[in-house]
């Protein structure tokens, strides 16, 4: 009985000797962080502008580097409020200020041909149809998503025709249903009867009727032709980024590479590799496109703040109650995901505030660290990004958030 003591004592001196070494490793770590940030504060502060949620940003940085740049790349981090804030205010002040009428989407050729419909016509169902199925899951029936799109419904309708802008989907099909009723609308009436096959060889046969019926429309013609494209890229199983890739490449030179604005999810704007991969930014980069020093990729950085996910995508004991769960996200928690460098932005920016920061300013101390390029997660839980090229530019802009609210449900 006396050894069994023995025995658990000294287990419980090792518990408690390994707690202290932890607790001593986390406190150094804070520390060598804290004692280290005075420079990139005094750059993050002296290269960004911070504001409180409730208003809107200048844009007088990015300002001046539109002049040399071509396209601008948004990524955000889906299910929040604060990035749908943020594309409609920089897109409006992009097509008021600087005439970009270009504005590239991720979503399919279809959807953003329908989405354009939309914007001419206002129509709710359609509106419904086309984010139905949507590859951003928080996005469907989801309020701030939806208002954003009913946002710039408004804005179109009062633009001069010359400002009029468009959405352009380069993302994989999404929809099969929504693609086929598309092109069965093109159809004369009555539509012939294509049966006893599968629906990627529906489309197929409907793009071949449609062929002979508009061979002297070149507009048809070619639309016919992206969307039979990107049903052979289904078949052929094309990796999601290399469509999104090749998709962009034929629209942007058909656009005569006109000045153009994207919104994606975050890991698609970075510009060079990401956990051994390159993303649509990063090949956009790399291409012949010309665009290898004239792209400005922006990220989201989320602190203290609330995510919209699907009940019914999470483990059970991480959802709430109703069909949508909102859940706490925080890049400063290391047990889920803490960017190294984080805190010196919480330190610069007040909570219930934002920051627009210029990351490659005039001796921007990022520029060979790997500070701010470095993800600690002990449990792996959430996509962690690595940043396979130290020192790169992977963005030009970060747009750091202090407590967003969760893009709301429409129905929960």
């Amino acid at each position: 009985m006396g050894f069994l003591k023995k025995i658990v004592k000294l287990i419980l001196k090792v518990i408690a000797a390994v707690a202290l070494l932890l607790g001593l490793l986390y406190g150094g770590f804070h520390l060598w962080e804290y004692s280290t940030g005075g420079k990139y504060i005094d750059y993050l502060q002296e290269n960004s502008e911070t504001i409180p949620l409730t208003q809107k940003f200048s844009f007088e940085k990015l300002d001046k580097d539109l002049i040399d740049n071509q396209l601008v790349l948004v990524g955000e981090i889906h299910g929040f409020e604060e990035p749908q804030k943020f594309d409609y205010e920089l897109f409006k002040h992009l097509n008021d200020k600087h005439n970009f009428k270009q504005y590239y989407a991720e979503l399919d050729f279809v959807q953003a041909v329908l989405l354009n419909k939309y914007l001419e016509n206002g129509d709710e169902n359609l509106l419904k149809d086309i984010l139905q199925k949507w590859v951003v899951v928080q996005a469907r029936n989801n309020k701030d998503y939806y208002d954003k799109y009913r946002k710039f419904q408004e804005y179109y309708k009062q633009l001069p025709e010359n400002k009029k802008f468009k959405f352009i989907g380069v993302d994989k099909i999404q929809d099969l249903n929504l693609t086929s009723a598309f092109l069965n609308s093109l159809m004369p009436s009555p539509s012939p009867t294509i049966e006893n096959l599968t629906e990627v060889e529906v489309l197929l046969e409907q793009i071949n009727i449609l062929d002979s019926i508009y061979k002297n429309s070149s507009d048809t013609l070619f639309l016919l032709s992206q969307i039979k494209t990107n049903v052979n890229y289904l078949s052929e199983k094309l990796n999601r980024e290399k469509v999104m890739f090749k998709n962009f490449y034929t629209l942007y030179n058909r656009s005569n590479k006109s000045k153009a604005y994207g919104f994606f999810g975050l890991y698609h704007v970075f510009q060079f590799q990401v956990n051994g991969q390159k993303p649509f930014a990063s090949q956009i980069r790399s291409s012949d496109l010309g665009l290898e020093n004239k792209i400005l990729s922006i990220n989201f950085l989320m602190v203290d703040s609330y995510m919209v996910m699907p009940s019914n995508q999470l483990p059970e004991f991480m959802r709430d109650s109703s069909s949508y769960t909102k859940m706490p996200i925080s890049s400063d928690v290391m047990l889920f995901m803490y960017i190294y460098g984080i805190k010196d932005f919480k330190r610069m920016t007040p909570e219930n505030h934002k920051s627009l920061i210029k990351m490659n300013g005039q001796n921007s101390p990022y520029s060979n660290t790997s500070r701010m390029n470095k993800t600690i997660q002990l449990l792996p839980v959430a996509e962690k990004f690595e940043f396979n090229e130290k020192g790169k530019p992977y963005v030009q802009y970060t747009v750091f958030v202090r407590n967003s609210d969760w893009a709301e449900p429409e129905n929960n």
